[in-house]
């Protein structure tokens, strides 16, 4: 579980650029530097080499969104708005969001077309939409559960003095499928081949049926893994006993989703340029339920 929170940092560590330290534009500024957790809505997130077509980007802008809602519409007959817009090398990355007939994040890369001024390709990156639109339909099936799981994630949360990502910069920055304030949902779709075939059949697949194609896929929701997140109120790690007491919490809770948890707490700070905190943390791993 670790290992997947920690490859995502390190892809966008990656994108993320370094930047001229003379005469530094706002923007660039918010790239640099960091943000309270509970203020952070998506200010300096950016991507490598970005700068260099920001301009491009900015004229097509209307285009570039256009070409990533066909993109996803004609590939996965799925709808989504644009909830961001991010120049990156040669392309822009695109940050949408499905809101029905299922829900999550996902983003798509739309490229320059070499040569062809005016002219914008859209791409996915192997398996990323694929996986947010199984994730939206384990949070469809299992609906009173993910709702059950909100309000649990608030109420420990609000005991232990923790916060959570705000909904603003979900949007702006998040591409990890099915994503709530505290928690999303992590799978390979390769894992659930019955259910995704099925939505491509019907976008409008019934929950009954949803649910014995889960089961059918993986009956004892072992490839299903749900990652929480929490952010200390104040800019200082907390104790490894708080992870351990989320765990224990996690563990004794009935009626929330099955599947493989882990806990992580971070201090309270985002890195603006790539949405995300810078690592350190106490964790737990594999809760089951």
């Amino acid at each position: 579980m670790k290992k997947i929170i920690l490859s995502l940092s390190a892809m966008l560590l990656l994108l993320s650029g370094c930047f001229n330290l003379n005469e530094k534009t706002e923007q660039e500024k918010a790239q640099e530097g960091t943000t309270p957790v509970q203020d952070y809505v998506g200010q300096g997130f950016s991507f490598v080499d970005g700068d260099k077509l920001e301009e491009l980007v900015k004229r097509d802008e209307e285009k570039i969104k256009q070409e990533a809602i066909n993109y996803v519409k004609n590939t996965y007959k799925t709808d989504v708005k644009v909830n961001n817009v991010v120049p990156a090398r040669n392309a822009a990355v695109v940050m949408v969001e499905c809101e029905e007939p299922i829900q999550f994040h996902t983003s798509v890369i739309v490229g320059k077309v070499i040569n062809k001024e005016g002219e914008w390709l859209a791409r996915s990156d192997e398996g990323e939409v694929e996986k947010a639109i199984v994730g939206g339909l384990y949070a469809k099936a299992y609906e009173a559960e993910f709702q059950h799981l909100d309000a649990f994630a608030e109420k420990i949360a609000k005991e232990n003095d923790l916060l959570g990502m705000r909904e603003e910069a979900i949007d702006k920055t998040a591409s990890e499928g099915y994503t709530s304030n505290h928690y999303f949902i992590s799978i390979f779709a390769s894992d659930y081949p019955s259910v995704y075939k099925a939505y491509l059949e019907n976008q409008y697949i019934s929950v009954e049926e949803l649910k014995i194609l889960f089961a059918k896929d993986d009956s004892t929701s072992k490839k299903m893994s749900i990652p929480m997140e929490f952010y200390s109120e104040k800019d200082k790690l907390p104790k490894q006993e708080v992870a351990d007491y989320l765990a224990k919490k996690i563990q004794q809770e009935e009626g929330i989703p099955s599947g493989i948890y882990a806990v992580t707490v971070y201090k309270n700070f985002i890195v603006n340029r790539v949405g995300l905190p810078d690592g350190e943390n106490i964790d737990v791993e594999e809760i089951i339920k």
